[in-house]
């Protein structure tokens, strides 16, 4: 669908999350001028000035801030659309856009998309991983059908419980702690570690049952990924603490896991909707695949909801 109208809500989106013409002409693959012209033009039509272009860069006005509002609920209702239409299909063709907390992407994913793709080769998968209020914008604004995270803050967003994920210390088999079988969060405090930065729920529902047990951990490196914490890990020879599937995912032959306890930092995982909203074959199917491989992993079906 490239009515003009709608092209001109496409770069005014564009232009409004870039905060520049310049990378969101480079996003869009048009020309400055060109991208200028027609938010211009866009202007014309409503009779009202969308951006303040004072400075190197632009800002959306009162009346900018209200038609991108409406502009993101019309190409929410668009996809939708095309959604339902692709349904008369019967998924031999199609696109699904998913959202996936990082932790779960890690160590979940990559079976679970194998599997719906074996059947269901024809629907392009768009697999995001995304922090879990993100997850939850998507799906409230319709850009993701699906999304797996932990149990919604809002209201627009509803869970299927799926499984309980505990959260483990990992560090290499030569740590000092790495033979005991369980170990009190507060005595895993004292030693260094290397952590999830704090903008990601992981690090803060470790941050949280730290200041249950009256304690606060020993943060020598932070990063934002996975991957990076256990190269850490495994280079400075301290612990971590992350979701215990996450060291069978990634087949660390040098590391072990070690039970928490007092309080053991755990939280359930499961599939989000958009509350009341139209789920697609797609997404069913799709959801069907994450229920067969966490079965098949040995995942614990929890009702529980998130602590």
């Amino acid at each position: 669908m490239n009515h003009p109208e709608l092209r001109q809500l496409r770069y005014l989106l564009a232009v409004a999350e870039a905060g520049n013409f310049t990378r969101a002409a480079e996003k869009l693959f048009v020309s400055q001028p060109a991208l200028s012209q027609q938010i211009q033009q866009l202007e014309e039509l409503l009779g009202a000035t969308l951006l303040d272009r004072r400075g190197r860069s632009v800002r959306l006005t009162a009346e900018g801030e209200v038609v991108v509002r409406a502009a993101r609920r019309i190409f929410a209702q668009l996809e939708q659309l095309e959604t339902e239409l692709q349904e008369l299909s019967g998924l031999r063709r199609g696109a699904l856009s998913l959202g996936v907390v990082q932790t779960v992407n890690a160590y979940l994913m990559p079976a679970v998309v194998a599997d719906f793709a074996c059947r269901h080769a024809g629907v392009l998968l768009r697999v995001e991983e995304a922090a879990q209020e993100q997850i939850e914008e998507g799906l409230a604004c319709g850009r993701y059908q699906l999304g797996i995270g932990f149990q919604p803050a809002s209201r627009e967003v509803e869970i299927e419980p799926l499984f309980l994920e505990e959260l483990a210390l990992i560090a290499p088999r030569r740590h000092p702690l790495a033979t005991q079988p369980t170990i009190p969060l507060r005595e895993a405090a004292r030693w260094p570690m290397a952590l999830l930065t704090e903008s990601l729920c992981t690090r803060r529902l470790l941050n949280e049952c730290m200041a249950q047990a009256n304690a606060r951990p020993q943060v020598v490196a932070e990063f934002n990924t996975i991957a990076a914490v256990l190269a850490a890990v495994q280079r400075l020879g301290v612990a971590t603490v992350l979701p215990r599937p996450v060291l069978e995912a990634v087949g660390e032959d040098g590391l072990c896991s070690v039970a928490l306890q007092n309080p053991t930092p755990q939280r359930t995982v499961g599939l989000l909707y958009r509350s009341k909203g139209y789920r697609c074959r797609a997404a069913l199917a799709f959801a069907e695949a994450v229920r067969k491989v966490t079965q098949s992993k040995g995942l614990a079906i929890s009702s529980a909801s998130s602590p």
